[in-house]
C-alpha cells in the first residue's frame, strides 16, 4: 500500500513539474512557474535536458529576459522584483548550461548575447548584483563541461574585457567568479594566445591584475588571491608576456606581502607565490624575453613607474 502511494506521489509530481514548464508560456503563470522550477532543479533528474526540449520553455525564459532590457537601457538599475524575476530565469538557463549536452547546444544558438548586456550593468546595488552573479554562474556552468568549442565561442564575445572591469570595480563575490572564468579559459591554449596575441589585450590584462593585486592589500579577499597568481602563473606560459609581467608586477607578489598572514581558503599561498617568482626567474635566466625594443610598452611602463 505505501508503495502505491509512493508511486502516486511521483506521478502527482512530475505532473507538477511538466504543468510549470508549460506554464513558462504564459506571462501570467511564468514568474510562479520559475520559482516552482528553481525551488526543485536539484532534486529534478535532467533538469536541463527537459527544459531544453520542452516546446516554448527556452522561449518563455529569453522573454522574461528581454522585457528587463528598457530598464537596464534607460535606468541603469533593477529594483528588487525585477531582480527576483530575472534571477528565477537566469538560474534555470544554469541548470541548462551546466548539462554537457545542453550546454554547448546553448553556445551554438548564440544564446549568450541576451545575458551579456546584464553584465554591462555598472551599478552596484544589491539587485544588479545578485543578476550579475546569476549570470557569472551561467559562464562559469558552461566552462565546467571544458569543452574547447565553448571557451572559443567566448572569446568572440565581449566577456573577457566585462570580466576585467568586475575584477576591478565589483563586489568581492563577482571579483570571485570573475577570476574564476578568466583561469578556465587561459587554461586553454586558444585562450591563452587570444588574451596575448595582441598588446593591447597583453596591457589590459596584466595591467588590471596588477591594479587588482594592490586592491588586495587593502581589502584581502584569499580566493581571488588565488585565482590571480595562478593567472600570472599561466600568462607567464607565453612568451610575450614575459616581459610585461617583470615589469607591471607588483612588488607584493615578489616580497611575500602576502604569506606574512594566515590566509583562510588560500593555505598554499604561500608555496604557489614562490613558485610563480621561481618560475619568472628561470624562464628570465633562460632567455624567453628580450629586452624591450616597443616604444609603445617603453612609453606605457615609464608613466607607472
Amino acid at each position: 500500500m505505501s508503495g502505491s502511494n509512493s508511486g502516486c506521489e511521483q506521478r502527482s509530481e512530475t505532473e507538477h513539474v511538466y504543468g510549470w514548464i508549460t506554464d513558462l508560456c504564459n506571462k501570467e503563470t511564468r514568474f510562479l512557474a520559475m520559482l516552482e522550477l528553481f525551488e526543485r532543479r536539484s532534486n529534478i533528474d535532467n533538469m536541463g535536458p527537459l527544459l531544453w526540449h520542452s516546446f516554448g520553455a527556452v522561449s518563455g525564459l529569453l522573454q522574461e529576459i528581454v522585457s528587463i532590457y528598457p530598464a537596464i537601457s534607460r535606468y541603469n538599475e533593477l529594483n528588487g522584483q525585477q531582480s527576483h524575476r530575472i534571477c528565477a530565469a537566469i538560474g534555470l538557463f544554469q541548470t541548462m548550461a551546466s548539462h554537457p549536452f545542453v550546454g554547448i547546444e546553448l553556445t551554438r544558438c548564440q544564446f549568450m548575447c541576451y545575458l551579456m548586456p546584464l553584465l554591462k550593468m555598472t551599478s552596484q546595488t544589491r539587485a544588479v548584483e545578485h543578476v550579475r552573479l546569476s549570470v557569472l554562474g551561467v559562464i562559469c556552468g558552461l566552462l565546467k563541461s571544458d569543452h574547447p568549442e565553448i571557451v572559443g565561442y567566448f572569446l568572440g564575445t565581449e566577456l573577457i574585457p566585462l570580466l576585467l572591469r568586475q575584477l576591478e570595480l565589483g563586489s568581492s563575490m563577482s571579483k570571485v567568479l570573475c577570476a574564476f572564468v578568466l583561469c578556465r579559459i587561459l587554461e586553454h591554449e586558444v585562450g591563452l594566445k587570444f588574451a596575448s596575441r595582441r598588446l593591447a589585450r597583453r596591457l589590459h590584462l596584466i595591467h588590471t591584475l596588477a591594479r587588482v593585486v594592490h586592491q588586495l592589500t587593502l581589502e584581502p579577499e584569499p580566493r581571488v588571491l588565488k585565482h590571480v597568481v595562478r593567472l600570472y602563473s599561466r600568462l607567464a606560459d607565453y612568451p610575450q608576456n614575459l616581459e610585461l609581467i617583470l615589469k607591471l608586477l607588483p612588488a607584493q607578489i615578489r616580497n611575500g606581502y602576502f604569506c606574512q598572514e594566515a590566509l583562510p581558503g588560500y593555505e598554499s599561498a604561500s608555496q604557489e607565490l614562490t613558485d610563480l617568482n621561481y618560475k619568472l626567474t628561470v624562464k628570465k635566466d633562460q632567455g624567453d624575453i628580450k629586452q624591450c625594443q616597443d616604444p609603445i610598452i617603453l612609453k606605457f611602463t615609464r608613466r607607472l613607474f
